[in-house]
């Protein structure tokens, strides 16, 4: 027999989105359950490559890692050109953390202040009533059958989206992922036989042969423990990250010390701008289930905590009107993301899909001739406009010595404007769910007539 359980909200998933939003409501006087499929010992289990800025604590309000959460502070970021001869060296600070640690901490905490949590729980269905989301049906630790129903339903289960998938395809929360928008990743943290010279800042490689519409990394965890692995475009027959793991990764001096591989695994990556809603009648998305990442480097975490930290203002402020519905304070969420970081990442899709059809050779001359130089790699990733040399002066000198680039240059400069375009439209989101459709026309059109001018077929 079914067990029914009656909460306000019911956060489905507790990896960095879904427990930040348990831990952030955990004094909202509400009534919030969290489930998820896995134990205590493996939360925050999908493999990534553990890195997060520290401005993503101060700007949600959740606690710096410490203790043994914390596996090494980073001091910044290396940037390698393809032929490793040119290093760009990016100054801020972060952290390498321990997922399971800090993941515990958040669920934990949550759980000690009143947050129902549910391990081992795993999500089977949705509940529907009258055309709307009621709950969420669930098979407990011992297969015991459990109905959660809430006000709002929270999916904060990934880009895979378990609830978000179940919802009637007529949804605009609807909306799959697709193979070329993603990366598929593969990790492995390892203890390594030589030291790690500055631990404190981790390391990014450029090169297509390596990690074709993608990056490898290295990332310290102190110094003979590292996190290594590399990501891939989806969608257009590379091989296997593990297979290029093993058949080029290992054959580096750097890599090949290992002498002990503490974990190994894969994952999807999600890497695109904001899916384009992340709410609906009485649903939220949340994390990598609404695609909120960092299109270039796919990180997620910090992105994550964001999302959840303005979830958790739309969810207060909807049981205060007592209105659930997309009309409400729910589509907040939307607001408070899209125009500010959505804008921001919408930005950075528009260059990571230049950047995916962009040989070595080209990177490497990029670099070299100082077309992005350390601060403008910064300033790009912050805050989604191309910080690119490209004055006039600029132009004429590479074009008199560089003819075969013109092309590349022209590129630049258009890709640099398409940014600018959907950083605008974003900023433009729509207040009134009403719009929506008309407003993902223009983006939709938008994309349309990059790839077009681009060349990009995929």
């Amino acid at each position: 027999m079914a067990r029914e359980l009656k909460y306000d909200v019911v956060i489905v998933g507790q990896g960095p989105a879904g427990s930040s939003l348990s831990y952030l409501l955990r004094k909202s006087g509400l009534k919030v359950a969290g489930i998820d499929w896995v134990d205590w010992d493996r939360l925050w289990g999908k493999p990534c490559g553990d890195a997060i800025g520290a401005h993503h604590f101060d700007e949600t309000g959740l606690p710096r890692p410490s203790g043994d959460a914390l596996m090494q502070e980073v001091k910044g970021i290396d940037l390698y050109s393809p032929s490793e001869e040119i290093r760009l060296r990016v100054k801020g600070e972060g952290y390498m953390i321990d997922r399971n640690k800090y993941g515990r901490r958040l669920v934990e905490e949550a759980y000690k202040e009143g947050v129902d949590i549910f391990l081992k729980t795993r999500m089977g269905s949705v509940v529907m009533e009258n055309g709307k989301l009621a709950g969420v049906k669930a098979s407990g630790p011992g297969g015991e059958t459990l109905i959660f129903k809430a006000k709002i339903i929270v999916d904060a289960t990934g880009s895979g989206g378990s609830v978000r998938r179940k919802l009637p395809p007529s949804w605009p929360v609807y909306e799959p992922l697709k193979k070329t928008d993603a990366s598929i990743a593969y990790r492995r943290i390892v203890e390594l036989s030589q030291e790690i010279e500055e631990p404190e800042y981790i390391r990014i490689y450029l090169n297509t042969d390596i990690a074709p519409g993608g990056y490898w990394w290295l990332f310290p965890k102190g110094r003979t423990i590292a996190n290594i692995g590399l990501g891939v475009q989806g969608g257009r027959g590379y091989p296997h990250p593990a297979r290029i793991y093993r058949e080029k990764l290992m054959k580096r001096p750097d890599v090949r010390s290992e002498v002990r591989v503490l974990s190994d695994a894969g994952a999807l990556v999600p890497t695109r701008r904001p899916a384009n809603t992340l709410a609906w009648d009485n649903f939220l998305g949340i994390g990598d289930n609404g695609y909120t990442v960092n299109p270039i480097h796919g990180g997620g975490m910090g992105y994550a905590m964001t999302a959840a930290n303005y979830a958790a203002k739309a969810i207060v402020e909807a049981f205060e009107a007592n209105d659930f519905s997309r009309k409400g304070p729910l589509w907040k969420l939307n607001l408070y993301y899209m125009r500010g970081l959505g804008a921001k990442q919408a930005g950075l899709d528009i260059f990571r899909i230049y950047l995916q059809d962009t040989p070595n050779e080209v990177i490497e001359w990029a670099l070299k001739n100082n077309i992005i130089d350390a601060r403008g790699a910064y300033e790009t990733s912050v805050t989604g406009e191309l910080e690119a040399n490209l004055s006039l002066l600029d132009k004429v000198k590479l074009i008199a010595g560089n003819l075969r680039h013109i092309g590349r240059l022209l590129e630049l400069a258009k890709v640099k404007s398409y940014m600018t375009r959907v950083k605008q439209l974003y900023k433009e989101y729509p207040e009134d769910p009403d719009q929506l459709q008309a407003w993902v026309e223009r983006v939709e059109q938008l994309y349309r007539e990059y790839k077009r001018e681009l060349g990009v077929n995929w």
